[in-house]
């Protein structure tokens, strides 16, 4: 093929590519990545459009040699198809080990409210003597677990999550016991209610409760990227679509294996019974699963879907250790499309993950409020820091760093649980989460996304996040803006006003609130250098790798 023939049919081209690979037998395709939105480009015969599509992604398993031999070649590019993360809050409990003992003795347990009554299916956790054991709580709250014998004097903890309507419970070098049960007692979560906002700290320390209750985010496509939603758990029909990319299934999003996305998919537009739960209840959302299992490649596709399906705001909620050009590339052609999103930091107590490092997303960390959660329960391990006059903290897995543009509530917050009933969860993803409904109330809801900024593109993206970070009221010893108030950020209270970060409504001049000088927020600092992407040279450690064309 001729370069002046590339040039006239990329797609040909890419495909030539792609038969290449598949004909290695050093290489196995596992899939091929296409863009629909690079696709109806070239189908439309847009002078010019090899350098405006976004290259076609095969996913490849390989060796590192063979990784390191396509990179060199300049009709590649090589990244490796890192795995996507997302929370999972156990104890940092260490594992030792177990296989110098010859004896072994069982223990069992039961876990119980305050009323007496069994909690079942609960996850039991002990680490000591010379391993960490699991198990699940039977119908009625027992589990009996297995251990090294003459250990039991050296166990830690005892950790009991239950599956629902319960606080965790971490127990502190306890004194168990052989020859009875050890009973561990586990207090049921507070309700959560419109009658009874105090007890919602979530929505108080971020001003929802304070909004008018006509403003419900109608119009609204936010889109949650996480491990799918339990159907008929939230009976919203608010949730209009979705897609599964890791099960290559367009109705499997429906199912969700871990429980998290079903938690933040509720805080949007949730409902139960009468009693409202979502802070965003008409807004309408499509649910991509990508976890458990899902990886960089995946992420590509469901950035995909939403161009296609034109969604305003992404709750991008995972996150991985590295970053990714090809990523990075496709969240520009989002933000290009007028796509907002909102990132979570991530949760290895480190420096903000990928993609949240990147200066056009809309990164949050996870803040916690003391006394909203028991004093024995796994959320007080997240406490960290001095806490404001408020109560309010830093958690202490939460990323941070100068990329930070809010903090958002991320410790023991209580939504739907995907088995039935509510459950308390902490992570920058519950933040992110919030970030994206208050995003969603203001493109709803502000008057210059009725005037001004109607039409979609980067310019509706970068305005819609200079109103949420003026909105936020600093929080002392936290970088970033602080906290926002929806009340500010949909217009209906004066806005900090940051010198850093002037208004610039086009075409309509948006006025100015001044604010005393005490007041005023530090101007927003944009991540150096070595925050951004990287050149990635890790080639020689990838085991599945993505390799694009790239176009000349």
């Amino acid at each position: 093929m001729t370069a002046a023939d590339a040039a006239a049919d990329p797609m040909a081209r890419e495909q030539k590519l792609i038969e290449a690979l598949r004909r290695n037998p050093d290489l196995r395709v596992l899939r091929v990545v296409r863009s629909s939105v690079s696709e109806a480009v070239a189908a439309e015969g847009h002078a010019g459009s090899v350098g405006l599509r976004y290259p076609t992604v095969a996913v490849v398993e390989t060796t590192p040699e063979q990784a390191t031999i396509l990179a060199a070649r300049p009709e590649f590019h090589v990244d490796i198809d890192q795995p996507l993360k997302q929370l999972e809050s156990l104890p940092p409990w260490p594992a030792t080990d177990a296989s110098s003992f010859d004896e072994f003795t069982q223990v069992r347990f039961q876990a119980r409210n305050e009323e007496g009554e069994p909690v079942q299916d609960a996850f039991l956790y002990v680490h000591g003597g010379a391993y960490p054991v699991t198990a699940h709580t039977d119908a009625e709250g027992f589990a009996e677990l297995t251990v090294p014998a003459g250990t039991l004097d050296d166990v830690e903890g005892v950790y009991v999550r239950p599956r629902a309507d319960h606080w965790s419970v971490v127990v502190d070098r306890p004194a168990l016991s052989h020859t009875e049960i050890n009973t561990v007692v586990c207090r049921r979560l507070g309700e959560v209610s419109e009658e009874h906002p105090g007890e919602d700290w979530a929505r108080q320390v971020t001003g929802f409760d304070r909004l008018p209750p006509t403003y419900r985010g109608h119009g609204v496509k936010i889109a949650v990227v996480g491990s799918g939603v339990a159907a008929g758990r939230l009976a919203s029909e608010q949730v209009t679509g979705g897609i599964d990319v890791v099960g290559q299934d367009d109705k499997s999003w429906d199912q969700d294996l871990t429980g998290r996305a079903t938690h933040h998919v509720a805080l949007i537009v949730g409902h139960d019974g009468d009693r409202l739960v979502g802070v965003a209840p008409e807004a309408e959302v499509h649910v991509c699963r990508v976890l458990p299992g899902g990886r960089l490649s995946n992420l590509i596709e469901v950035l995909d879907y939403c161009i296609t399906q034109e969604v305003d705001i992404i709750d991008l909620g995972v996150y991985a250790e590295q970053p990714s050009v090809l990523v990075a590339q496709k969240l520009e052609e989002v933000r290009q499309a007028g796509i907002l999103c909102v990132a979570a930091a991530g949760d290895t107590a480190g420096p903000v993950g990928f993609p949240g490092t990147m200066p056009a997303l809309f990164t949050v960390a996870a803040i916690g409020r003391l006394g909203t959660f028991p004093p024995d329960s796994a959320h007080a391990a997240q406490i960290a820091g001095i806490p404001t006059p408020e109560g309010l903290f830093a958690a202490r897995s939460s990323c941070c760093g100068r990329k930070v543009d809010a903090w958002l509530p991320g410790v023991a917050v209580i939504s739907a649980a995907a088995t039935g009933g509510r459950v308390a969860l902490d992570g920058s993803a519950v933040a992110a989460t919030y970030g994206a409904a208050l995003a969603g109330l203001v493109l709803a809801h502000h008057p210059d996304f009725r005037y001004g900024f109607v039409s979609r593109g980067p310019a509706r993206v970068q305005r819609l996040a200079q109103l949420v970070r003026a909105s936020c009221r600093p929080l002392a010893g936290l970088p970033g803006s602080g906290v926002p108030d929806a009340t500010v950020a949909v217009g209906l209270a004066p806005p900090f006003v940051s010198p850093g970060e002037p208004w610039t409504g086009d075409p309509i001049q948006v006025p100015q609130y001044a604010m005393p000088a005490d007041r005023l927020r530090a101007g927003y600092a944009e991540p150096s250098p070595g925050e951004q992407a990287e050149t990635l040279s890790a080639a020689l450690r990838a085991a599945e790798v993505l390799v694009p064309e790239l176009d000349d």
